[in-house]
């Protein structure tokens, strides 16, 4: 275990948004990201998962700087992101760099691969020899050829595209890369070449990565740590052993037992994930997951369940020492 100053930390993270509900109606706020903690260490993948809708891409914005925080705190570097003034924050951002989930739309049809990878080393006003030199150079590391350079996007397959995207990420040496879904456009054995390129580049340069996905067997191949989050609310966060040998968590059991070709023994207890996710909107009181939940009890109904270590994990759930003994 680390001991070292995180390279990424956030206290209660918050992102909200005031919504219309319609031309007659009051609006509404959307609660994304609702007290979210957590850290990450330089080198080490935090790999963030759940159903459409709990949070992970409103956590990516916020990360990547896209948006700003409605509250709470998020530090870079030792450096507060959420209080940065605007020249501060410019320079942040070459810290962190984002891999889309979509290799066909994150990549402009109009440049060449050469033209990509320099456009980030352009902007920071690096000579036109040294921008060149250091594409060359990227465009080897993620496995690709000298004549690919001079080439445009839609004369790759995807998976060559998306080496072209983490390139591009890598282009400004960050000590952070967010990655929203990075495989799941593309086939599964291209996703494996993706996940162990990700993987050795993370080995040679030292980097981290928040690795966001809903594919948990894609987070068992790739992550260090799981932070599990439903409805904007992280409910378990853990070692990736931990997590996925003894999951604590009702919602993190079904997600697990929902998943195929895990091994037996993480399918001896089965909880049924049932019925829809809540409108952010409308999220219900207490617990965000006891509608779904087969072991709620009348105290998840009204009270929010609080963050808390067991057994090596942190876990949000009233009955979680109950459940795992």
């Amino acid at each position: 275990m680390t001991t070292a100053a995180p390279l990424l930390e956030a206290r209660d993270l918050a992102r909200h948004y005031v919504v219309s509900r319609g031309l007659f109606r009051p609006k509404g706020l959307v609660r994304a990201l609702d007290g979210v903690s957590f850290t990450l260490h330089a080198g080490r993948t935090l790999a963030v998962v759940g159903e459409s809708g709990c949070g992970k891409s409103t956590l990516a914005r916020q990360v990547t700087m896209i948006e700003a925080p409605s509250g709470g705190t998020l530090w870079l570097d030792g450096q507060d992101v959420a209080g940065a003034d605007a020249l501060r924050r410019r320079r942040l951002r070459t810290r962190v760099q984002m891999v889309f989930q979509n290799p066909y739309a994150s990549l402009n049809p109009r440049k060449t691969v050469g033209a990509l990878l320099e456009e980030p080393l352009a902007i920071q006003g690096a000579a036109p020899a040294a921008r060149r030199e250091a594409g060359l150079a990227m465009l080897a590391r993620v496995g690709l050829r000298l004549e690919h350079y001079r080439r445009y996007p839609h004369m790759f397959s995807g998976g060559q595209r998306q080496r072209i995207a983490v390139a591009r990420a890598l282009m400004l040496h960050p000590a952070l890369v967010v990655a929203d879904e990075p495989v799941s456009a593309l086939d599964v054995s291209i996703q494996a070449q993706v996940l162990n390129l990700l993987m050795d580049l993370q080995q040679s340069l030292g980097i981290a990565y928040l690795f966001i996905s809903h594919n948990l067997q894609v987070v068992r191949h790739i992550a260090d740590d799981v932070l599990v989050m439903y409805l904007g609310h992280v409910v378990e966060h853990g070692p990736k052993p931990q997590v996925f040998a003894r999951p604590a968590h009702p919602y993190t059991r079904a997600l697990l037992a929902s998943t195929p070709a895990l091994r037996p023994a993480q399918r001896r207890v089965r909880i049924p994930l049932t019925g829809e996710l809540p409108s952010p909107l409308d999220p219900p009181s207490g617990c965000a997951f006891h509608g779904r939940c087969p072991h709620a009890i009348a105290r998840c109904t009204i009270e929010v369940p609080e963050l808390a270590p067991l057994g090596g994990v942190a876990v949000a759930c009233h009955r979680a020492a109950e459940l795992n003994d």
